[in-house]
């Protein structure tokens, strides 16, 4: 008696989980992508203030002084303290190495970064000629972004979403069916690209030809891109 009840609930639960899986609506599986291009309003740049010498508090006076040097050009662009930093500073001996293995302490070098954040654009080659003119004598990075990003990303996912939905009507109609509703929805990417990003490093042999001229920049166009995973129930 009790192994043709456990047989019955078996058989049960089997065709209770068998009609379930028939009542289920099948599903369209499908990725969409959504991009939008946006010209950049801001930059951001990276100069380098590097000092050597053989006394070590020489090196780190020439540094500071040459740092602020680069900062006090910049702001009489216009440009709010505010919106410049400094960092990354290194100081370190330097040495000469011998054949025989030896080193030969040289002197002492110093580095420091001078970050800029700019929201205009046409600041940007005087801003990089008056630090390579005061006292920087590299030019690490040069980035190109936007100020308000996420409504540019915002409407990447919306394109995105409605690409997804898109292909999936279309391969609903063409099998004769229709989308009922959504199953499921991940994002796997919402980005912004630079087509354009410009990495600069000057030596300090080239400084004098960079005064000579007014640096040209072109900004170049921002791609804002989306990507997200859908599935779609569609009728039977």
């Amino acid at each position: 008696m009790k192994i043709f009840s456990l047989t019955l609930m078996i058989l049960m639960i089997f065709c209770s989980t068998t009609f379930a899986e028939e009542l289920r609506p099948p599903i369209i599986t499908v990725s969409g992508e959504g991009i939008v291009e946006a010209q950049p309003d801001r930059a951001t740049i990276s100069v380098g203030v590097v000092t050597r010498a053989k006394n070590p508090s020489e090196v780190q006076s020439a540094n500071a002084k040459a740092a602020g040097s680069v900062i006090n050009s910049i702001v009489a662009l216009g440009i709010e303290r505010k919106n410049i930093s400094t960092g990354n500073y290194n100081f370190n001996p330097t040495y000469r190495h011998l054949e025989n293995g030896k080193n030969i302490l040289e002197g002492y070098e110093a580095s420091n970064s001078v970050t800029i954040i700019v929201d205009d654009l046409n600041l940007v080659g005087k801003i990089i000629d008056a630090a390579l003119n005061h006292g920087a004598n590299r030019v690490d990075s040069l980035n190109f972004g936007l100020r308000d990003k996420n409504s540019y990303q915002d409407e990447a996912l919306r394109l995105a979403v409605l690409d997804a939905k898109r292909k999936a009507e279309i391969a609903a109609a063409t099998l004769g069916k229709y989308i009922v509703s959504v199953r499921s929805v991940s994002i796997n990417s919402n980005h912004i690209s630079a087509p354009r990003n410009y990495k600069m490093a000057r030596s300090m042999g080239a400084m004098e030809d960079a005064a000579e001229f007014e640096t040209p920049i072109e900004s170049g166009t921002l791609q804002c891109s989306a990507n997200v995973h859908v599935e779609f129930e569609i009728s039977r």
